[in-house]
């Protein structure tokens, strides 16, 4: 198990890589120089590549912290909550997918299933907070909240897809927040 502090420098350096090269320029080479390790000393904290590629993810991106302060704000009216939530989503999508598809093309296909969860963890904090506002009789008892965070998610997992691959759309920015609260019956 590795120190904190040298992993903190390395998700650092990855991140700054990141942005500064693209997913071409994240390298273990170049992670382990930027961040004055060695590669051994990044394959002890994170195992693998995409085990630095999950942590990058989970620790180091503001667009996953943003989502998870979304999903946890006090918003009323709820449509506003949800609409605010699923654009975070959206944004984070974006940054994500071409990390995630990376490890794909590396052909690391078969993560670890220990390793897997992490990557979806915005996705049952959802769950979860939207499990507390129907305890709460905030929202209708009768959605399910598990699959109302599967069905926002993938909603937003797919128009950030499309925005990837397309560009920009009419398709997304059609949804006003009280359309999609009915659409997931929420409202």
């Amino acid at each position: 198990m590795g120190r904190p502090r040298v992993r903190n420098r390395i998700l650092e350096a990855a991140r700054n890589l990141l942005e500064t090269e693209g997913l071409t320029g994240l390298t273990t080479k170049a992670v382990a120089m930027h961040a004055g390790v060695t590669e051994a000393s990044l394959f002890n904290n994170f195992g693998d590549k995409t085990g630095l590629l999950q942590a990058l993810i989970n620790e180091a991106l503001p667009e996953q912290a943003a989502l998870m302060t979304h999903i946890t704000e006090d918003i009323e009216p709820i449509d506003l909550w949800l609409h605010n939530v699923f654009e975070a989503a959206i944004a984070y999508f974006e940054r994500v997918l071409p990390i995630a598809a990376s490890s794909l093309t590396m052909g690391q296909a078969s993560i670890p299933k220990g390793r897997v969860k992490g990557f979806y963890t915005p996705r049952q904090m959802l769950s979860d907070r939207l499990k507390e506002l129907k305890e709460n009789n905030r929202i209708k008892r009768e959605i399910t909240p598990e699959l109302t965070a599967v069905m926002l998610m993938g909603t937003a997992m797919h128009t950030a897809m499309t925005r990837l691959s397309l560009g920009d759309s009419e398709f997304s920015h059609h949804f006003t927040a009280q359309q999609l609260a009915e659409s997931l019956g929420i409202a």
